[in-house]
Formats: C-alpha cells, sequence, structure tokens
C-alpha cells in the first residue's frame, strides 16, 4: 500500500502535465523554426537564379512572359512575303523591332514611307531589324496584302535589307495586340527581353530611337 499522501499524488501528476505541456511547447517551437528555415532557403534559392552563375561567369535572369517592359517576349511565327517561315526567337542575339499593323489603317500607309526615308538608316546602322506584322486576318477588315503593302508604302519587299514584311497567326495576334490597335510596336533587345512599346510607331518613333541609343551605350 503506498505512503504518499492525496496531496503528493495530485502534485506529481502536476508535474507530469507541467512536463507534457513543455514538450508541446518545445516542439512547436521547433515547427516554427524548421519552417522559417525551409522559408529562408527557398528566398535565398530564388535570389540566387538572378546572380551569377558560381564558375560560368554568367547571369541568370528570372523573368516573366509576357507583353510589358522587362518581360521576355512570348516567341511569335513569322511568315515572310517571300514564302519562308521564321519566329521571333531566332533572331535573339539582335534588337528586333516588331511593328504590327493593320494594312488598310491611314496611320501605318503614312507612318511606312517616313519610317523609310527618315529612320530606317539610324535603325539599320545601330542593328536593329525591323519587322512590320500585318495582324491576323488584317484585323477582320479587307486591305492591301502585305506585300502590296510594302509596295505601295515601304519601296518594297526587298528595298531595304534589315526590313521584314510578314504574317502572324491569330494566337500571336492575341499575344501581342490584345487591344486590337491599328498601329502598335515592341522594341525587343538582344536577350530576347521587351525594351519599351507604343502605339502609332510613325508619331512615337523617337522613342523606339532612344531606347535603341541606350541599348548600344548599355552594350560598349
Amino acid at each position: 500500500m503506498s505512503n504518499r499522501s492525496p496531496q503528493r499524488r495530485r502534485n506529481g501528476r502536476g508535474r507530469k502535465g507541467a512536463k507534457r505541456k513543455l514538450l508541446l511547447v518545445s516542439l512547436g517551437v521547433l515547427v516554427v523554426l524548421v519552417a522559417a528555415g525551409i522559408g529562408a532557403y527557398a528566398f535565398y534559392n530564388h535570389q540566387q537564379q538572378a546572380n551569377t552563375t558560381e564558375g560560368t561567369g554568367t547571369t541568370t535572369l528570372t523573368t516573366s512572359t509576357g507583353i510589358d517592359a522587362g518581360d521576355r517576349a512570348p516567341d511569335m511565327p513569322i511568315y515572310l512575303t517571300n514564302g519562308t517561315s521564321t519566329s521571333l526567337s531566332s533572331f535573339q542575339g539582335h534588337a528586333v523591332l516588331v511593328w504590327m499593323v493593320a494594312t488598310w489603317c491611314p496611320g501605318c500607309q503614312e507612318s511606312a514611307p517616313v519610317i523609310a526615308s527618315q529612320y530606317y538608316s539610324q535603325l539599320r546602322s545601330a542593328g536593329v531589324t525591323l519587322i512590320t506584322v500585318e495582324d491576323y486576318n488584317d484585323l477582320g477588315y479587307s486591305g492591301p496584302t502585305m506585300t502590296q503593302f510594302a509596295s505601295q508604302y515601304a519601296g518594297g519587299v526587298d528595298s531595304h535589307p534589315g526590313w521584314l514584311f510578314a504574317d502572324t497567326s491569330q494566337s500571336a495576334t492575341y499575344t501581342y495586340n490584345p487591344q486590337a490597335d491599328l498601329d502598335i510596336w515592341y522594341l525587343i533587345g538582344p536577350s530576347g527581353t521587351i525594351v519599351t512599346s507604343g502605339l502609332n510607331l510613325g508619331t512615337t518613333i523617337h522613342s523606339a530611337i532612344t531606347a535603341v541609343d541606350n541599348l548600344q551605350t548599355a552594350s560598349a
């Protein structure tokens, strides 16, 4: 028969309960610390993706694909007027000015000869390829073919080396021209990221030229 009094037994049970509570609290703290450690490691690993890759001296940038400045440009099929096909990604390593037009658009028709006579040489000397792309199905309206557009307003498809004329797919048109603008352009840098963009190239080309100059300065 136990000689321990009821009071002592109650005190013993109380100490055991306190120990269990302390153990549970300790386990909770440990779980929090482990979770914090995992989160810190994930953050560090994410940051490292934007840093110099060890041993290679190269920089890996984690950029999303989209049509805003700083985004990686989505790929686009390019169906050239000479019957051959290529893609936007094939121009990586070179700056590209993509000018998406509706061939029946009066502003586009007015801008083409201005670009040919005043700005083409600047773009060409800077190593920029200008690609004029007809929106899919001319945005649902009837207009000249891209070959006719080039002949009538830009001096012809072969008159300016480095100025290409093409059609593209419906999905690419939706991607790059979601608002169905008649005249929208994108300057894409050699790395394949969008540098800047705008509407009405004939009147906003100065901002494109400035961005091209900045690209050259940065690469010098």
